[in-house]
């Protein structure tokens, strides 16, 4: 199988979304087990920040899903 520019950047996409939600994890764990804040919660801010990321990773790979699926079917064999 031949890799075009476009699969290795949404490997990397993939990549970049699974090692935020570890590190997200990560430090709420760190956060907890310190006891520095027993209540873990995010600010507004923090929340709008994370959301608009992970929005936009998510969107970005459902686009690739897509046109990979929808796109090679409409320009036929190759």
């Amino acid at each position: 199988m031949k890799l075009r520019g476009v699969d290795i950047v949404a490997i990397i996409l993939a990549c970049g979304l699974v090692i935020a939600v570890i590190l997200l994890f990560a430090g709420v764990i760190v956060n907890i087990s310190t006891h520095h804040n027993p209540t873990p919660t995010l600010g507004a801010n923090t929340t709008l920040v994370l959301n608009t990321m992970f929005g936009g990773i998510i969107g970005l790979l459902g686009a690739y899903v897509g046109y990979s699926l929808k796109g090679r079917d409409a320009r036929g064999p190759e």
